[in-house]
């Protein structure tokens, strides 16, 4: 599975991708797939306990069971060690969020589904010894609410569920310094106030330290939201054990773009790091003084 990345092994991946689907209904037969909460579910019960939320992807997963790197995170000990240590923590307001397709293929795009069915096939057996079978999980697509589902009928409702989480609070925002959550859109609109602190677009994990120290600073009346990547989770889990809420919202402001542009392919959201578009990872400076007015910290990799 090295051959994930590159497009010079496009067709043979595609192949694979197809191969691995097939052998999907066995793989979950052996291997019975853990317990999941549906969106909504999530969403609600974070807004019912307050709850913090630390999410998991194919690629984090693939982090731990492969100890691969990804192309915006290189392979960190420490970072896999955080990553095996969250999957098995056991505290009533953090919860720990596996992706949709752990929960269930209905309603996703044929290519989405088929693309979930390979990734279980082939990540699942080798993941499955960090998770805990008797442990409830969440759903880590809360922040996935458009763009792999055939009828999108439900996005307007989910959006509008997740903005009720920040409705009137004060957020802390931790996010890449390309990122740029909620410019130029209306997603924290109902926020009573936003201040950010960016880190690095790639291998954030390098400046974990300064913004722990830094956030851990903050008010904890703060909501702090969360988009870095592989980099959110540890930040999200260390910030909740300190008495913070934290949400790690990673995509959520690319679905909403493509949401609100009706977009029927991931497309590059000008101004912002898109990364699952192509050329997403190519991103133009933004002229907007409200935007910059509520950086208070910034913590950026030297090159």
């Amino acid at each position: 599975m090295n051959l994930q990345y590159g497009s010079f092994f496009k067709y043979p991946r595609k192949a694979f991708k197809h191969l691995l689907s097939s052998i999907y209904p066995l793989i979950i037969k052996l291997y019975p797939l853990p317990k999941i909460k549906s969106i909504p579910e999530t969403i609600d019960k974070i807004l019912a306990d307050q709850c913090s939320i630390c999410r998991f992807g194919d690629g984090e997963l693939l982090y731990v069971s492969e100890k691969r790197s990804l192309p915006f995170q290189k392979q960190d000990t420490r970072l896999r060690n955080y990553f095996i240590e969250l999957l098995n923590s056991d505290h009533k307001h953090i919860l720990i969020g596996l992706p949709v397709g752990f929960y269930s293929l209905s309603n996703l795009k044929s290519d989405s589904k088929t693309t979930w069915r390979a990734i279980i096939s082939w990540t699942y057996p080798g993941v499955r010894k960090y998770l805990n079978p008797s442990k409830q999980y969440y759903n880590a697509s809360m922040t996935r609410l458009y763009m792999d589902y055939q009828d999108t009928s439900h996005s307007s409702a989910w959006f509008k569920k997740v903005r009720s989480i920040w409705n009137k609070r004060d957020i802390l925002l931790i996010e890449g310094e390309k990122s740029r959550l909620g410019v130029g859109n209306d997603l924290f609109n109902n926020a009573n106030s936003i201040k950010r602190a960016l880190g690095p677009a790639q291998n954030a994990f390098d400046q974990f330290d300064n913004l722990l120290n830094f956030a851990s600073q903050q008010d904890k009346n703060n909501l702090v939201l969360l988009a870095m990547g592989p980099t959110a989770k540890p930040l999200c889990y260390e910030l909740a054990l300190q008495g913070f809420q934290a949400i790690d919202i990673g995509n959520l402001d690319v679905e909403y773009e493509w949401f609100l542009r009706g977009a029927t392919e991931k497309i590059k959201i000008p101004g912002k790091y898109t990364s699952e578009a192509k050329e997403g990872r190519i991103v133009d400076d933004v002229q907007d003084e409200k935007y910059k007015s509520q950086i208070i910290a910034r913590f950026i990799n030297e090159n």
